[in-house]
């Protein structure tokens, strides 16, 4: 199916010591860093049976509830840890290339007709073996392995559950009917169902959760639910989360460079922390190959930006695109080395670092780029008939986008007017032209952009540079 390097260690900042809970708290509170906390140790090897070509793979285990991942990268000798897992809880496992790009899911055989088990609650700190068979991942025995009840759909019977064929889209599990609403008909309503759609591919890795062939930031039902995913109390897609984080965003950005020498593609890492949760640093993990090399605009003490290495920091500091500072919302814009891009099924992870600097553990909390191209735009205006026409095709083949006109003051740079969002169909849109004054230059752009799955934070914008409106 897919393919990285090496994880990059992160410089851990100081900041407060970790919390969570105290003294009285009961098992129903939610507490990410709470409960029976264990190290798993476990070993890994090739379909051929070698250890050692397995090494600076990545391996993550995703609580079955929370979506919260515990990653770990596999050594020269096939070995790997994952650190401080709530082990009462029903985990799954993913494989990842050492370019973070989404490889493997677990696939245990299920009790019924053409299905799968995933899920399983570890008994000791040894981890059976894995063994990796390309699209799955299974275990070559089940000592002290709990297999728990949830299955997923393997119509062809291969051990193979249906999503791993294209990462997403797979065939409905049909096991039986529900009230609720319940995508797979798995008798578990899509809220509390961490595979919607039933295809083998949990939820905050699937990048169509419901299986209707549409991608989930172009989808605006992505929860199959019947509510818009951006209503509000709509807080059950994969950018949000029960514990540790309250929503993750990512956003890509292609502009073109102000010269004209071509277009700039930036990345937006913003998380909020809930109000429970004091980490002593929050960073991205993810693949060298994108990341290393990324820069940032820091400021000086006076006030002058500078162009700085990202350390893979997140911050909240009211001067990194956080919003405000101590607002708990840490973020960072990075500028990507010229011509690299996320590609289909690359997975980056939000860490939040607790214990101590010597000895830091994280939870973790992906997010999985879709099979999307991005590609530069144009605009006309045609004066005639005051209408802006978008040129090109954002995201390929995909319409299920919104664009918006943008007027500027040719002078000033400030902007004075700007059109509703407009249907990725919609090729042409008419300025409103009588709030312009003769007098005066303005010039136009267009942008285009994915759905707000988070308010304001589009995971993919695409603009056009700015034209003469004239």
């Amino acid at each position: 199916m897919r393919n990285i390097s090496k994880i990059f260690a992160s410089t851990l900042v100081t900041l407060t010591l970790s919390s969570c809970g105290g003294a009285g708290d009961t098992e129903s509170v939610p507490c990410a860093l709470c409960g029976d906390l264990n190290d798993l140790r476990g070993s890994i090897a090739s379909k051929s049976g070698s250890q050692a070509q397995m090494q600076g793979w990545v391996i993550a285990s995703f609580e079955r509830d929370t979506g919260i991942a515990r990653v770990g990268e596999v050594d020269n000798a096939g070995l790997y840890t994952l650190s401080k897992v709530k082990t009462n809880l029903s985990q799954t496992i993913a494989l990842f290339t050492p370019d973070y790009i989404l490889q493997s899911v677990l696939s245990v055989p299920g009790t019924a007709e053409k299905t799968i088990k995933q899920f399983v609650k570890f008994g000791r700190p040894v981890i059976p073996k894995l063994i990796n068979n390309g699209p799955i991942v299974t275990f070559q025995d089940f000592n002290g392995l709990t297999v728990m009840n949830d299955l997923a759909s393997d119509m062809d019977g291969d051990g193979i559950p249906d999503g791993s064929v294209s990462i997403g889209g797979g065939a409905a599990l049909n096991l039986a009917p529900s009230s609720a609403i319940d995508q797979d008909l798995d008798g578990i309503a899509n809220e509390k169902d961490p595979d919607i759609d039933g295809d083998g591919i949990v939820n905050v890795l699937d990048p169509d959760d419901n299986g209707n062939g549409v991608l989930d930031v172009f989808d605006g039902d992505a929860n199959g639910d019947l509510f818009n995913d951006t209503a509000p109390g709509e807080t059950d897609t994969d950018l949000y989360f029960k514990e540790g984080a309250d929503w993750i965003a990512v956003q890509f950005e292609l502009k073109p460079i102000e010269d004209g020498t071509g277009n700039e593609t930036t990345l937006k890492f913003t998380i909020k922390i809930n109000d429970s949760f004091v980490p002593l640093a929050v960073q991205i993990r993810g693949a060298p190959s994108l990341l290393n090399s990324s820069t940032y605009i820091a400021y000086d003490a006076d006030g002058n930006p500078q162009i700085q290495l990202w350390n893979r920091q997140l911050m909240d500091d009211g001067i990194s695109e956080d919003s405000n500072s101590s607002d708990r919302i840490f973020a960072k814009k990075i500028v990507l080395p010229s011509a690299k891009l996320p590609r289909a099924h690359e997975t980056i992870f939000f860490q939040l670092a607790f214990g101590s600097l010597s000895a830091p553990s994280y939870i973790e909390f992906p997010y999985v780029f879709p099979n999307v191209k991005p590609a530069a735009i144009t605009a006309a205006y045609d004066k005639s008939t005051k209408r802006v026409m978008l040129l090109g095709n954002p995201f390929g083949e995909i319409q299920d986008y919104v664009w918006q006109i943008y007027v500027w003051n040719a002078t000033t740079g400030a902007s004075v007017w700007n059109s509703k969002a407009i249907p990725g169909g919609t090729k042409q849109y008419s300025i409103q032209d009588q709030f312009l004054d003769p007098t005066v230059e303005y010039k136009f752009s267009v942008i285009a952009q994915s759905l707000d799955k988070i308010p304001s934070y589009p995971s993919y914008a695409i603009h056009s540079k700015k034209y003469d409106l004239k």
